[in-house]
């Protein structure tokens, strides 16, 4: 399943811009939480894990943002108040996309203390 939520995350990002996929992704976890009741199932490191390892399975080119975006989804619909977070360095520029949920980072890199947060996305519904 993870698969196939990055390679939407990737063909929507490139097509659609950053904005209107997430607002598509926090609609559709809107809508999943309301028919599954939104418990806390995995562990959050778990549910990460599982996205991570459906990198494995796409064939594109997916990098931090899908992955990122994917585990803010997948984080959210199972309960979790994740908050998307992208960020930006200049010495030397680069950017990078991860998840704040709690106390714990996913898609982390190293020297991410460095990067000054430029957008971030809150949780799609209130989590109770």
């Amino acid at each position: 399943m993870s698969a196939t939520l990055l390679t939407l995350s990737f063909i929507g990002t490139r097509v659609l811009g950053l904005e209107r996929t997430v607002r598509a992704f926090a609609a559709v976890c809107r809508w999943g939480r309301r028919l599954s009741g939104g418990r806390q199932q995995r562990p959050a490191g778990e549910i990460a894990e599982r996205v991570s390892r459906g990198l494995n399975l796409t064939p594109l080119p997916v990098e931090c943002l899908d992955q990122a975006l994917v585990t803010w989804y997948c984080l959210n619909r199972a309960g979790y108040p994740a908050i998307l977070l992208i960020g930006m360095k200049l010495s030397p520029v680069s950017g990078h996309a991860w998840v704040s949920c709690g106390d714990e980072y996913f898609v982390k890199t190293p020297g991410l203390e460095d990067f000054t947060v430029v957008a971030q996305f809150p949780p799609p519904v209130t989590v109770q």
